[in-house]
Order: structure tokens, then C-alpha cells, then sequence
């Protein structure tokens, strides 16, 4: 802008000068070269140097032009303008967001670099190629992304989630971990760590990277209090199997120390009771986890607690039956409760009034723990015909567990 201005200015001045200087009079020039000369006045001279520097302007912006002009048509005949190349780039990412991976990967490869910030087409081209089988295209692909601008840790968390996505696990990791020491808390680097550790059941990993999640605001509270609660009890689980190496009397300190090192909000969670209380039956402490699990229950009402509760092996079954009858009182009708009962009771060596209860449970709710130990009872007692109905029943139940299972997962 100061350059034009400074042109003008130049310009104004040589113009004024010009013209004062032919005012005072018509002037003379002659131009000699060799034996021939021209002759003019002033005001022919000057009109000539005007008519001169129009010319020159002329074809300079015709040449310009013409070059630009043969640019245009050259891209509109050979790839498309590049307001064609922004629809169909455009069109392409809803055929990438709706999976018609073959529309997709053939409109953003041809468009990947006619759009103004093309590393999003880069990334879903890749994906394209990736979903159509192509990984060596779409390694390509990102090899070439990798040459724009800030795009390392995208391409990186791309290149994770594909190798994630073919169940690779470790690649995705080799491929996150530089990128967590070069740009430690990305949240999205974190996250999916976080989602692999998972899968890979790697536990101790996960329980490493839990603090720098929190800090970086990975999930959200409720996730955050789930994760920390899965840590805990997968924790005890460990501890558990190591205790069954030891002498008996060695496992309850081991089991109590962890228990007193987890948060006193995660103590108060049913979940993580549930936990200590399966890792202290299955190393003969079935007396205090009758303690933890009775307690639990009366300040709030867990499922897997009252489940556990009649697998207990304790001496005082009376008061065990005692406990389950002042809670059936208020829940008469709980699936859960009845069949802890019906175990109790069977304990009790009262065959008769385990089987009442059983039945009173599978009214309720048909589930596979009270079939098959309907089934089981029923054997015992003589009546196989009977406990070979139960038995198809439990073989019905677990299989729609299992659909269950593959469905949510």
C-alpha cells in the first residue's frame, strides 16, 4: 500500500513537472541513430512516451491474463475448478460418514489437494482405503499427510485406531507411546491408551496412566469413578490368585492391606466390596467377608453381594437364615434373595424348603443359577425327569447369556 501510494506520488510530480515545462513553450527533440534522425516537439514526445506505457501495460496484463486464463481452463477440463473440487470433496465426506468406502476413497483422492485444509480428506481417504482392504494405500496416504502442517499427531492417532480397528494392539501402542513422550496429556492419545490397555486386560499399565487421564480430563466424573472401581477390583482379583499360593493364615493381612490403600470412596462402593469380599472367600475367609457383605447390604442394596451372601460357608447358618428372612420381610418378592435363601436352606439340609424357594425364585424371574440348582436338587432328590426339564431350561438361559454378552459387546 505505502509502494503504490509512493508510485502515485512519483508519478503526480513527473506529470506536473512535464507540464510546466511544455507551458513555457512547444520545445523541440531530436532522436539521431546513425544517418537518420526524428524530429518532434515536446508535446508529441510526450504524447508518444504515454501511448508507449499504455501498450506496454496492455500486453503485460494480456500476457497475465492469458497465462491465468490457460491455468483456469486447464484445471477445469483436467481436474475441475476448485469450487467443483470443494462439492465433490464435500460429497465425499458424506460418503465417508454414511461407509460407501468406494464413492468416499475415489472423490477425496481426487480432491485431497484442491481444498483449502485437506488433512481431513488425507485422513478419511486413508480410513476409505482401509475399510476397502487397501493398507498399503492407506499407509500412502498417510505418509503424505504427514507433509502438512501440525498434522503428525492426527496422522498418528489415525494410523492407532486403524491398526486398533484390525486388533493389533501393540502397533497401535508403539505407534501412541513416542507421541504421549513428545506431546504428554493429549486427551485423545490418553483415551484411546486407555480403550487398548482395556482390551489387552493390561491392568498394571492402565492403573500407571490413570493419573495423568485425570489431569487431562479424559473422562468424566461418573467414567472416571467407573474406571477406578475396575482398577480396584481387577487389582484384588490378582492379589487373590497370588494369596492361593500362601499359607492360609499369611492370605488375610495381604487381602486387608490392599482393602485399607483403596480411596474410603471407593471402600463405600458395592462393586469394589463385592470384589474383596469374592477374593476373601476364595481364600477361606468366608467368616469376615459375612461381615463386609452384611454390612454392605444394609446401607445399600447390591445384587452380586446378596448372590455372594449364599454362597457363604459359615458356622452360624441359623443366624445366615435369620439375616435373609428380617430382609425378606421388606423384599418378599427378589429374585436374588429368594435363590440366596433356597442355598441357605439347602445348607440347612432342609431339601424341601430349598426347593420352595427355588421355584418362588424361577416364578419371578427365570434365571440360570436358580435353574440349575433346581436341576441339581431335583437329582438328588430322585426326580430326573423333572431336573432333566431344568436342565434343558439352563442350557435355554445361558445360551441367551451369551447372545446377551456378544450383542452388548
Amino acid at each position: 500500500m505505502r509502494r503504490r501510494l509512493l508510485k502515485a506520488i512519483a508519478f503526480v510530480l513527473l506529470a506536473c513537472a512535464l507540464v510546466f515545462l511544455l507551458w513555457r513553450g512547444d520545445g523541440y527533440l531530436l532522436i539521431a541513430y546513425g544517418t537518420k534522425t526524428i524530429e518532434m516537439t515536446l508535446w508529441v514526445a510526450a504524447l508518444m512516451v504515454v501511448l508507449l506505457y499504455l501498450a506496454l501495460w496492455f500486453l503485460r496484463k494480456l500476457l497475465f491474463g492469458s497465462v491465468e486464463m490457460v491455468r483456469r481452463f486447464r484445471e477445469i477440463f483436467l481436474f475441475g475448478s476448485v469450487e467443483r473440487a470443494q462439492k465433490r470433496a464435500a460429497t465425499g465426506m458424506v460418503d465417508y460418514l454414511t461407509g460407501d468406502w468406494f464413492a468416499a476413497h475415489k472423490k477425496l483422492v481426487r480432491t485431497m489437494d484442491k481444498v483449502e485444509y485437506p488433512l481431513a480428506n488425507y485422513i478419511a481417504a486413508a480410513r476409505s482405503s482401509f475399510e476397502m482392504g487397501d493398507e498399503a494405500e492407506a499407509d500412502n496416504i498417510l505418509d503424505k499427510a504427514l507433509a502438512i502442517h501440525h498434522s503428525e499427531l492426527p496422522v498418528a492417532l489415525t494410523r492407532a485406531r486403524l491398526h486398533v480397528q484390525a486388533g493389533r494392539y501393540e502397533q497401535a501402542i508403539s505407534i501412541l507411546k513416542p507421541i504421549d513422550i513428545k506431546m504428554p496429556r493429549q486427551p485423545a492419545v490418553l483415551d484411546l491408551m486407555h480403550h487398548i490397555y482395556i482390551a489387552q486386560k493390561n491392568w498394571r499399565a492402565l492403573e500407571e496412566m490413570f493419573p495423568a487421564m485425570r489431569k487431562a480430563k479424559v473422562l468424566s466424573n461418573v467414567e472416571f469413578e467407573e474406571l477406578e472401581v475396575l482398577l480396584a477390583c481387577e487389582k484384588m482379583k490378582s492379589l487373590s490368585s497370588q494369596c492361593k499360593s500362601l499359607l492360609i493364615a499369611e492370605r488375610m493381612p495381604m487381602l486387608q492391606n490392599l482393602w485399607k490403600s483403596y480411596p474410603r470412596a471407593v471402600q463405600k462402593l458395592p462393586a469394589a466390596i463385592a470384589a474383596y469380599a469374592q477374593a476373601l472367600i476364595e481364600n477361606y475367609q468366608d467368616q469376615e467377608a459375612e461381615v463386609i457383605i452384611r454390612k454392605a447390604l444394609s446401607n445399600s442394596w447390591y445384587e452380586p453381594l446378596v448372590n455372594l451372601y449364599g454362597r457363604l460357608q459359615v458356622k452360624e447358618i441359623h443366624s445366615q437364615i435369620r439375616t435373609v428372612e428380617a430382609w425378606l420381610k421388606n423384599k418378599p418378592q427378589d429374585p436374588v434373595l429368594l435363590l440366596t435363601m433356597g442355598r441357605l436352606m439347602l445348607r440347612n439340609q432342609q431339601p424341601e424348603l430349598a426347593r420352595e424357594y427355588f421355584q418362588r425364585s424361577l416364578n419371578v424371574h427365570k434365571s440360570l443359577d436358580a435353574s440349575m440348582e433346581m436341576s441339581q436338587l431335583l437329582e438328588q432328590l430322585g426326580e430326573h425327569q423333572r431336573a432333566s426339564e431344568y436342565y434343558r431350561l439352563s442350557i435355554g438361559l445361558a445360551g441367551q447369556e451369551q447372545d446377551s454378552e456378544k450383542s452388548g459387546n
